[in-house]
């Protein structure tokens, strides 16, 4: 009997090196052997044995730390189901924001699969480096969110298989804040909580966290769809009543920027009523808080005379596949195996990762889930983070005017033309 093989080489030391064999075609041999006497039996044999081939495969794969156990499983069980394939494979850890950038540096050497946010995906696809996944792909498309689907397709071809939403909501203290209290943020804010109490905490220096007050008054970054890279209209009326909503903010005592994680400290121990952070937090909150803790999406605020729903940046994390890998095929087929429903919910039940999987965010198991529920229900109200190259001027800009505004150098009387230097560094041709 020929025996199919699965190596797992180079993994981390925690795994070490495993094999695992299973049944592979068998009796190819004599059955050509046999049909020596009959010409009509040797071509049926000789069909069926390329029907049955099997391909040999070498796999790289990246993923951050705490998916090794969970890919080699997956790899493992992906194999088992497909016969066509002799997979030797090898997982190193890297990171979901490290892997777009060292891919960059040398395609060659990088991995085959590997995690990156959708937000790259649109520049990486536009200088050739990710392959379209076409195979396979359309096993998942029924049960994904249009905003999920969007995020990986350029010009109308999916770069990536998205898996979790990525995105922040809120965090609040059930001690000091009612259910009513944290839907708005005007209401939180107005609450006395004593002395040496903080009401909210958020960071209005990280350009990952401030657009959540122009995104939901209106404004929009590259157009309506992300993709026009010369608008950007966070100058405009409804941007100016945002920048004075984030002077107000900062100059408020109840308010805590939460610059170098001093927000989620003070929450910890007690002090603070509510922050904006991610899924991710989750763990240590409630190991400091227990059930004290709350989660919910980030609520409305009053911007401009109006009661406005904070919107921010939603992306994916997303499986990829690079364009030069010498395995098309294999490679795609197991980067869609690795964001199917059996594969998040493993990676959901063993690390808390929300599947973006309609049919597993919606079961009775995730949405009695307070952070997956807080998580889901943000991303229903955000704006996909666009994912095309000139997303990579809107970073340091925005980061740049916030730290301003939170230092007090951007006033009401020079926000107008702080504002319009935003828009310019963003859109300007001159970083292209």
């Amino acid at each position: 009997m020929e025996m199919k093989k699965i190596g797992a080489l180079a993994m981390t030391a925690m795994l070490g090196a495993s094999v695992l064999t299973g049944c592979g075609g068998e009796n190819a041999g004599s059955t050509s052997t046999a049909a020596n006497n009959d010409s009509k039996t040797s071509t049926t044999a000789t069909d069926t044995a390329a029907q049955t081939e099997t391909q040999k495969v070498e796999l790289k794969i990246w993923v951050p730390e705490q998916e090794v156990a969970i890919t080699d499983e997956m790899v493992k069980k992906f194999d088992a189901a497909h016969d066509e394939f002799d997979i030797t494979y090898e997982i190193a850890v890297v990171g979901i924001d490290e892997a777009p950038q060292a891919l960059e540096t040398d395609a060659d050497t990088a991995a085959d699969i590997f995690y990156t946010p959708s937000g790259g995906v649109g520049d990486l696809a536009g200088k050739g480096l990710l392959l379209p996944i076409t195979k396979d792909f359309d096993t998942l498309v029924a049960d994904l969110p249009e905003s999920a689907i969007n995020a990986v397709t350029i010009d109308g071809l999916t770069y990536a298989v998205p898996f979790s939403p990525n995105t922040f909501f809120m965090y609040y203290n059930k001690d000091l804040f009612t259910e009513e209290e944290v839907k708005n943020l005007d209401t939180m804010l107005a609450k006395d909580l004593g002395d040496g109490m903080w009401n909210f905490s958020t960071q209005l220096t990280n350009s990952w966290y401030s657009e959540m007050f122009f995104l939901g008054n209106g404004t929009t970054l590259f157009g309506a769809d992300g993709k026009d890279e010369k608008e950007c209209s966070f100058n405009n009326a409804n941007g100016l009543e945002s920048g004075k909503y984030m002077i107000e903010l900062a100059a408020n005592p109840k308010y805590l920027e939460d610059a170098d994680g001093v927000g989620g400290n003070a929450f910890k121990e007690g002090k603070l009523g509510a922050v904006t952070s991610g899924a991710w937090s989750a763990p240590e909150f409630r190991e400091a808080l227990g059930d004290k803790v709350g989660a919910v999406a980030l609520p409305v605020a009053n911007i401009g005379g109006k009661e406005v729903q904070l919107s921010n940046f939603v992306d994916f994390k997303t499986i990829t596949v690079k364009s030069n890998t010498q395995y098309p095929l294999c490679a795609q087929q197991l980067a869609v195996y690795m964001a199917s429903p059996e594969s998040c919910l493993t990676r959901y039940k063993e690390q808390g990762d929300v599947p973006v999987l309609k049919s597993l965010s919606e079961s009775a198991e995730i949405a009695s889930d307070i952070v997956a529920s807080a998580l889901n229900d943000q991303a229903a109200n955000a704006t996909n983070q666009p994912s095309i190259p000139k997303m990579g001027d809107y970073w340091d800009p925005m980061k740049a005017f916030g730290t301003s505004v939170y230092s007090g150098e951007v006033t009401e009387a020079n926000l107008q033309s702080q504002l319009d230097a935003l828009v310019d560094s963003i859109t300007s041709s001159l970083t292209n």
